[in-house]
C-alpha cells in the first residue's frame, strides 16, 4: 500500500496510539524473520490490515519490550508474533515486491529493479505458503499494468481492479466481508494516490487515471471544481461503505482511522491539488 491509511492523531487516545505503534513494531520484528532487507518496506497501512483481521478473528495478543536499531536507547513495546501478524508481514513483502516492478516499468529506475531482484528469494519462500492467493494477486497486478500502459481513461475500471488486488490480500480464509473491506480500501487508496501524484505525474508524463478528466480543466476553474466535486463524492461514498463494514468490530482505533484519518487524508490531497493545479500546470 502507499502510506495513506493512518490515524487522526489529534483525536487519538494515548493508549490507542501506543497500541498502534506496538503493532507497527511487531510487523517490523515479524518481517525480520523473513530477512532484514524486506524490513525497508515497512508501511503503516499494514497496521490497518492487521487491525481488521485481528478484530474479525478475535485474536488474543501478547506484548513484549525490546530495543531496535531505530530506537537503541530505549526499550519499546511490540506485539509478539501470531498467525495474523505473520500473514500481514508476508502480504506486505509480496505487495512491495510487485510495487517495485511497477515503479521500474513506470520510471525505469535502476534502484527499483535492483530491490525487486533482491526480494526474489524471499518471495519464492513466502508464496509457497499462499500459492492460490499469490497467483490471483499476480494476475490482477498484471492486468493493472496493462490497463495503465494502455492509458485507460475509465477511472472505475482501473481503480476497481486495484481494489480487487487489496480484496485478495484482505480476504484471509477467503472471507467475503474481509474481501469487501479490502476492495473499498483499495479503490480509495488508488484514487487518493492518483490525486496526490497528479501534478508530478503530468510533469513527468506518467500515467494517471485522472489525466483524461482533469486535463480538460486547464482553462476552466468551474469545470475543475465540478470534476473535483464528483471525485470527492465518490471517495466519501467508499469511506461511508467502509465505515459501515467496520462498525460491528466496536474498535475505537479502527473508527478513528476510517472516520477521521482517511477522511482527513482525502481532504488533504484534494486541497493540495486545488491549491497547485492552475499554478503548476500552466498552459
Amino acid at each position: 500500500m502507499f502510506g495513506y491509511i493512518v490515524p487522526y492523531k489529534p483525536e487519538l487516545k494515548i493508549r490507542d496510539y501506543n497500541y498502534y505503534k506496538a503493532i507497527y513494531c511487531g510487523i517490523c520484528l515479524q518481517t525480520k524473520k523473513i530477512g532484514n532487507i524486506p524490513r525497508i518496506f515497512l508501511n503503516y497501512d499494514f497496521v490497518f490490515l492487521y487491525l481488521i483481521l485481528k478484530e474479525h478473528f478475535n485474536i488474543q495478543e501478547e506484548f513484549g519490550n525490546t530495543r531496535c536499531i531505530a530506537h537503541p536507547q530505549k526499550k519499546g513495546v511490540f506485539l509478539k508474533s501470531n498467525k495474523i501478524l505473520e500473514y500481514v508481514s508476508n502480504q506486505m513483502v509480496i505487495l512491495s515486491f510487485l510495487k517495485l516492478y511497477d515503479d521500474y516499468v513506470d520510471e525505469k529506475r535502476l534502484m527499483s529493479f535492483t530491490l525487486y531482484n533482491t526480494l526474489r528469494p524471499y518471495i519464492r519462500k513466502i508464496t509457497r505458503m499462499y500459492p492460490t492467493s499469490f497467483k490471483k494477486i499476480k494476475e490482477l497486478f498484471e492486468k493493472q499494468l496493462l490497463l495503465e500502459r494502455s492509458e485507460c481513461q475509465n477511472i472505475d475500471e482501473v481503480a476497481h481492479n486495484f481494489g480487487q488486488i487489496l480484496a485478495e490480500i484482505f480476504a484471509y480464509n477467503n472471507d467475503p466481508k474481509l474481501r469487501e473491506i479490502g476492495f473499498y480500501t483499495g479503490v480509495w487508496i488508488y484514487l487518493v494516490d492518483a490525486i496526490d501524484d497528479y501534478i508530478d505525474d503530468v510533469k513527468k508524463k506518467r500515467y494517471n487515471c485522472l489525466k483524461y478528466h482533469l486535463q480538460r480543466c486547464k482553462e476552466s476553474s468551474a469545470l475543475f471544481e465540478r470534476e473535483i466535486s464528483i471525485l470527492k463524492v465518490s471517495l466519501d461514498n467508499y469511506l461511508a461503505r467502509l465505515n459501515e463494514l467496520i462498525k460491528g468490530y466496536n474498535n475505537q482505533l479502527l473508527d478513528n482511522i476510517v472516520q477521521l484519518g482517511m477522511y482527513s487524508k482525502t481532504e488533504e490531497v484534494i486541497n493540495k491539488l486545488k491549491a497547485n493545479f492552475f499554478k503548476e500546470l500552466k498552459m
